[in-house]
């Protein structure tokens, strides 16, 4: 009976690869490209510089496991993780990136194989077969593992392609080569959303992109998106029918999600053409709901409209921004208002708000009158009074 092979024997093995490691990672890139075809029509950066990469990590990591005895961890396959992702999005088949693991173990140890003459080069050899094995046993399920969760999780290639859709359509430019190479119709009109997500208050740590994504899906699966972490913009094909409930429905739940605020404005283009115009309206009326502290719903332009004429430059905005002026150093005068119109004109309710007695409100409102020379207890000025906050408060959020 053969004895076992030194352990001290592993030692010199991984002293020996060691020195030449750069060496057995070009036999490695040259055994993978040599057997996958596919991994041959990669673009020239990534076979010059990324799997040179790719082969030397996977080589380090090894002989790391070799000298320590052991598999290696799961926090040590994060780099080979993120690349098994890549080429997941590169659209190589999971097969096919699996195999690769296979054939760099072959060429690599063809490579030292080459080197080992002698009998006690042979016997390291011998000695490292079991943690080649545990290697690959290792790696191979982490990495299947992260290249199903890109592929099935996120569907990548056919939300990158309806990305790059919507984000042609958004700006104008052509993109009915590329919705034709992926099966995504153009026709008809579209219902645009733009939606606005503040930072979360809470649970900060929370996946604020995969649940809005999520929620996009839950909407139609022919809903073209761009996605931020601030927000982004829907473009649902009108003859998919989607009614203004299932639009607030995703508001509301990406609110729910997220722990933030969020709100929408919608507006609609009859054409591929009219996206841009109805994406400047539709995200100026989400602007609006966002700094007026509207609460998580879709807005229109009829729910808007007043706000959005005044959030325009011009005259009649510059004169409501000067009627409040002679009142921005008396905060007590400006609440009084601001309860007035929020209670719709009821003193005594607005008296309660303000946690004041009603005559104190009254002398107030006079007091108004008389430094800027309009009554709020005129309805007429009322409505003045009311433009000219609108006007106020959205200054002050721009």
């Amino acid at each position: 009976m053969t004895a076992a092979p030194d352990p001290a024997a592993l030692d010199d093995l991984s002293g020996q690869v060691s020195d030449v490691l750069p060496e057995v990672a070009r036999d490695v890139l040259a055994g993978v490209l040599g057997e996958v075809p596919s991994y041959r029509e990669l673009s020239a950066e990534m076979i010059g510089r990324d799997l040179p990469r790719a082969a030397e990590a996977n080589l380090r990591l090894f002989l790391r496991s070799l000298a320590e005895r052991r598999a290696p961890r799961a926090d040590e396959l994060s780099e080979l993780i993120a690349i098994a992702v890549r080429r997941a999005r590169d659209g190589i088949p999971l097969d096919t990136v699996l195999s690769v693991y296979h054939h760099g173990a072959v060429a690599a140890w063809n490579s030292v194989a080459a080197t080992a003459t002698t009998p006690e080069q042979r016997e390291q050899l011998l000695a490292a077969v079991p943690y080649v094995l545990g290697y690959l046993g290792a790696v191979t399920p982490g990495v299947a593992g992260a290249y199903l969760r890109e592929r099935q999780d996120l569907h990548w290639e056919q939300r990158e392609a309806k990305r790059a859709v919507a984000q042609a359509l958004v700006h104008g430019t052509p993109a009915d080569l590329l919705a034709e190479r992926f099966g995504i119709s153009l026709d008809g009109g579209f219902q645009v959303l733009v939606f606005r997500v503040a930072e979360p208050v809470t649970g900060g740590n929370r996946p604020v992109l995969r649940i809005v994504q999520s929620e996009i899906d839950a909407v139609s699966g022919r809903v073209l998106s761009t996605v931020e972490r601030g927000g982004g913009v829907l473009l649902v094909p009108v003859a998919e029918g989607e009614s203004a409930t299932a639009l607030d429905t995703f508001v509301t739940r990406v609110a729910q999600g997220t722990g933030a605020r969020a709100v929408a404005g919608l507006a609609l283009a009859a054409s591929v053409d009219g996206i841009p115009a109805a994406v400047e309206e539709a995200g100026e009326i989400a602007r609006l709901a966002f700094q007026l502290g509207r609460p998580a719903a879709v807005y229109r332009m009829a729910d808007l409209a007043l706000q959005y004429q005044l959030a325009r430059p011009g005259p009649a905005r510059t004169w409501l921004l000067t009627l409040l002026d002679p009142l921005r150093d008396q905060p007590h005068l400006l609440d009084a208002l601001r309860a007035l119109l929020a209670n719709d004109y009821n003193r005594q309710q607005a008296a309660a708000a303000l946690v004041v007695h009603r005559n104190t409100l009254n002398y107030r409102l006079n007091r108004i009158a008389t430094v800027t020379g309009y009554d709020p207890n005129r309805p007429d000025h009322a409505q003045l009074f009311a433009a000219a906050l609108t006007a106020c408060d959205l200054d002050a959020t721009e």
